[in-house]
């Protein structure tokens, strides 16, 4: 069965929900006001904030406060939006898509795909009480395995984990979050602050575990999990386990399309894929060889991608965006070139500023480079004047002025 739509306007079909996926969807509209827009999404939800997700942890499943847009003003902007609508194949001759046995025609095509959660290949992976965290499904699934839960295990010290262990501990429920890393966020942290943020989130009761390895699960006489065996054979009480290691872009449906891509899907910075007339954004592209995995990044990347979709000629401009952590009852905050490594050649050494308090889980390390500031590691008080520090890269900002909006500012 085909749907074919009459007159002459522009056909966009969105292939995702997610920010990607919508901001596409607004972009087009913005950009074409008579396209015909329509967005595919295998959720049986509107497009929701996941990254308010672990707020949900041990509360109500009224997931209403997630919604991003509600049902009237997707119809206010004539974008139709197909629910549990899951897409099985692309024809890039015929430009044409077959979602749930139905066959769509396009004249342009935006990939928002996103991804899906990483389960590793653990012993007992299928074990009832194993959980992801991914989707409203998930938190619920979560939350009736914390019901009697009394010591929980999260794998994986990144975003998710590091909320969702918070979350289950104010539960009072007994939280070991394990990182296989030597360090908690170590992609983010220099040692010190690593070291600041891991006292931290030990002082609130949670249990950390660096540097080791798990190997699996092991259930009890009802097929749920009840003990998590390390690499070395350590073995954990768990009564619920949830797996937070990182995730893996969804590219399935273009495995066999020609289309240009390694591990995501490769575009340049008009989200433009090797095919014409297919863009793709957010976590399922590499724009120029690089992939971000952040919120606001695949939102504007989709916010480029549907521009052009409609006929527009937009550039998206790789910018840093600070990487932003509010969790554990502190915040860290980081951006710009925050290596430590010293340099003697040409172009100069770095050059660091380092504030360190234990008392107060508090550190700051300033980064310079031929006299420039060039970036920043904040972690607890000193991060609330982030905002303040993004200006000032990249310019001759010195560490007396950046310290003194940092420690003594009265506006946080």
């Amino acid at each position: 069965m085909k749907n074919n739509y009459s007159g002459s306007s522009r056909q966009i079909l969105i292939i995702g929900s997610g920010t990607a996926g919508l901001s596409a969807a607004k972009a087009a509209r913005a950009q074409d006001p008579e396209a015909v827009i329509t967005m595919f999404s295998e959720d049986n939800r509107l497009p929701y904030y996941r990254l308010r997700l672990c707020d949900y942890i041990g509360k109500s499943e009224d997931y209403n406060g997630l919604e991003i847009s509600n049902k009237e003003w997707f119809e206010k902007n004539r974008i139709q939006v197909e629910l549990s609508s899951r897409v099985t194949s692309i024809d890039t001759l015929a430009r044409t898509i077959i979602a749930n046995d139905k066959e769509y025609s396009y004249d342009s095509l935006v990939l928002a795909t996103g991804s899906t959660p990483i389960m590793p290949p653990f012993k007992g992976k299928e074990l009832m009480g194993v959980h992801t965290i991914w989707t409203c499904e998930n938190i619920a699934a979560i939350n009736r395995s914390l019901q009697d839960a009394k010591k929980a295990v999260v794998i994986g010290g990144g975003l998710l984990g590091l909320e969702a262990a918070h979350k289950i501990s104010e539960m009072g429920i007994d939280v070991t979050l394990i990182e296989g890393m030597p360090r908690l966020l170590p992609k983010q942290l220099d040692e010190e602050g690593s070291a600041i943020f891991r006292d931290k989130v030990q002082s609130l009761g949670i249990s950390v575990i660096c540097g080791k390895s798990v190997a699996g699960f092991e259930g009890d006489n009802n097929g749920h999990v009840a003990l998590l065996r390390m690499a070395d054979d350590e073995l954990l009480d768990a009564d619920i386990v949830i797996v937070t290691v990182g995730v893996a872009p969804n590219t399935a449906l273009i495995q066999s399309s020609g289309m240009s891509m390694n591990r995501f899907i490769n575009v340049n910075e008009k989200m433009e894929t090797s095919i014409k007339d297919i863009y793709a954004a957010g976590d399922v592209a590499s724009i120029n060889g690089r992939w971000f995995g952040q919120w606001l990044v695949a939102g504007k990347q989709g916010q480029i991608a549907g521009t052009n979709a409609a006929g527009g000629n937009d550039v998206y401009k790789t910018t840093d965006v600070p990487y932003i952590l509010a969790t554990m009852g502190t915040r860290v905050v980081c951006s710009g070139n925050t290596g430590a490594a010293q340099s003697n050649n040409s172009e100069g050494t770095y050059e660091t500023d380092q504030r360190i308090d234990k008392e107060r889980f508090s550190y700051s390390r300033l980064v310079f480079r031929n006299g420039l500031f060039v970036g920043y590691i904040l972690v607890g008080e000193p991060a609330k004047s982030y905002n303040k520090l993004q200006s000032l890269i990249k310019t001759d900002a010195g560490a007396g002025t950046i310290n003194n909006i940092l420690y003594n500012t009265n506006d946080k």
